[in-house]
């Protein structure tokens, strides 16, 4: 090509070709280093603007990450009430104005951003009022702001991550353009590159760490719902068990109701409340759940490692090996023994049977709840069993274990109504031992007491089922008898003179005289219509009895009906 004709190339053509080529070379170079300038200085420029952005994403996601923490920790002050929490929100809403002022200034170039910006300012600022005003009485989350922040950072995050995009985009032409030029640059260009890459990779790092931290918060915040949702169900139980022992009227009712409480505070368990009879020396099954099979009905109380301990008693295998005596057959391996006493005195206890790990661990882990209700128990059945030996002192005798005076006046009261109501006839028998001043002037008090007593038990066992007996006074009784008529009063009158008859009775071994009643009978509607002149009439009648003889019957206002021996 640039040769001689004898096929040696031309010395002047050879050096045109070089200094031609010298001078492309020179142009290319320069074009190329002019070219590759050019295209560094706008990578370097571009680049500047890629950090950029990332520093405004860098600090968006700050301002989010500090968000999060504010709403976990207004939450958690929600949740518990504790001021610690709402001084951290507070805090972290004090550090994110700060990092405002910096963000304001990073996109003042970017007017959308900006104005994005301003309305974040005022969601902030009205947040920080909100949070202001929060104490221990006001803990309503301001979750409108909250959201509302969340949702103004995201938009800005967004762009922003658009506008990196872009810039990305426009460095890795550039960069392109510069391999292509010359691979000499290459290296510098794979620098930008690593250099670019490595920052991604920590900003990419130390989102994956911030996630981490977050699942963390979660993780904690999932355990303590779990936990106060726990604490509320366990408190619900124990409410509504206060509530209904409350409204319990036998001590029956309330074992029951106990038992029913228990189940569904250790569910899959089963147990009893055991109570010491009144002779104090037996101890019986008040009530069940489940079916705690090889438990006695009844046993001594020294059998209960709990009652002779007076407090609660794990038995549990491998760590305590007495077993209690109350049981068929061979004992089980973990159970709990809880005293139920109450106002001074033991009235039994509480017997849970744990058959599994599972309804083990459960029994330990409401160990504490196991003792509250058990003390709700304890005081319920303590304050049935005193109100019912109330009611029995206040309608009851001491003496004769019949029904006292006001009791009766009640009694005919209400079985008076019923007869007119249904207008059936009602009989009042009116009875008085006779000569029972003679019994305490002979052998004294004591020995008219016992007179007394058996006659009483004698009325008890003459009398019908419906028929109401009470002591009237002294030595005096009254028969309240609904639905008799005059034949059956005069033939139930005379089968408890004839009986008291019959009484034999001792004092010290020595034996009492005999024993006579007199006895008055007055009746609905023909002899009065009014309790008290009912009650006036058979006195008149019983009057009649004993002024005549003693020792016989007689109806009121009717001497020709008289019985005697």
């Amino acid at each position: 090509m640039f040769a001689s004709a004898s096929g040696r190339p031309k010395p002047v053509r050879i050096m045109g070709v070089l200094l031609i080529s010298a001078v492309a070379t020179i142009g290319l170079v320069v074009a190329g280093s002019r070219t590759v300038y050019n295209n560094l200085h706008a990578a370097d420029e571009e680049r500047g603007w890629i950090d950029h952005s990332q520093l405004v994403i860098t600090s968006l996601q700050t301002q989010t990450a500090r968000l999060d923490r504010v709403d976990y920790s207004l939450q958690l002050f929600a949740a518990t009430g504790e001021q610690q929490h709402l001084k951290s929100a507070i805090s972290t809403l004090s550090n994110m104005n700060v990092s405002l002022v910096q963000l304001q200034e990073m996109v003042k170039d970017n007017q959308d951003q900006g104005h994005h910006i301003d309305q974040f300012d005022k969601t902030l600022q009205s947040l920080t009022n909100l949070i202001g005003s929060m104490d221990s009485h006001n803990r309503v989350l301001p979750e409108k702001q909250i959201l509302e922040a969340r949702n103004i950072l995201g938009i800005v995050l967004q762009e922003e991550r658009g506008l990196l995009h872009d810039r990305n985009e426009m460095f890795r032409k550039s960069s392109d353009r510069s391999f292509l030029l010359s691979i000499s640059y290459f290296g510098f260009s794979l620098l930008i590159t690593l250099v670019l890459f490595i920052f991604l990779f920590r900003d990419a790092l130390r989102r994956s760490q911030d996630e981490k931290k977050l699942f963390s918060a979660k993780r904690e915040l999932e355990s303590t719902v779990n936990k106060l949702t726990t604490r509320a169900e366990e408190s619900v139980i124990l409410t509504n068990a206060r509530d209904e022992l409350q409204l319990c009227t036998t001590a029956h009712e309330a074992h029951e109701c106990a038992t029913r409480h228990l189940n569904l505070l250790l569910p899959g368990t089963s147990g009893a409340t055991l109570v010491i009879n009144n002779s104090r020396r037996m101890v019986e099954i008040g009530a069940h759940w489940g079916e705690p099979a090889n438990l006695l009905d009844g046993f001594d109380p020294d059998t209960c490692c709990g009652l002779r301990g007076g407090k609660l008693r794990w038995r549990r295998k491998g760590r305590t090996e007495l077993h209690c005596g109350h049981f068929i057959g061979t004992p089980p391996d973990n159970y709990l023994c809880v005293p139920l006493a109450a106002h001074g005195e033991t009235q039994g206890f509480l017997f849970v049977l744990c058959d599994t790990p599972a309804t083990l661990a459960l029994a330990e882990q409401r160990e504490s709840l196991i003792q509250e209700m058990a003390e709700l128990a304890s005081l319920s059945i303590a304050a049935l069993n005193l109100r019912s030996k109330l009611e029995g002192q206040s309608i009851r005798d001491g003496l004769t274990g019949l029904f006292n005076r006001h009791f009766m006046e009640i009694a005919l009261e209400r079985e008076l109504h019923r007869a007119a109501r249904h207008r059936t006839p009602l009989a009042v028998l009116m009875l008085d031992v006779d000569h029972f001043k003679q019994f305490n002037d002979t052998y004294g008090h004591e020995a008219g007491d016992i007179v007394l007593r058996s006659v009483a038990e004698c009325y008890r066992r003459m009398v019908r089922t419906e028929d109401v007996i009470c002591r009237y006074g002294g030595e005096e009784f009254v028969v309240i008898m609904p639905d008799a008529s005059e034949e059956v009063a005069l033939r139930r009158a005379q089968m408890i003179r004839e009986a008291v008859s019959d009484i034999r009775t001792q004092f010290r071994g020595e034996a009492l005289r005999s024993i006579t009643v007199s006895v008055g009978i007055a009746l609905y509607p023909s002899n009065a219509i009014d309790g008290n002149d009912l009650i006036r009439s058979a006195d008149r009648a019983l009057y009649r009895a004993k002024h005549e003889g003693r020792n016989q019957v007689i109806l009121a206002d009717a001497p020709q009906h008289v019985i005697t021996t």
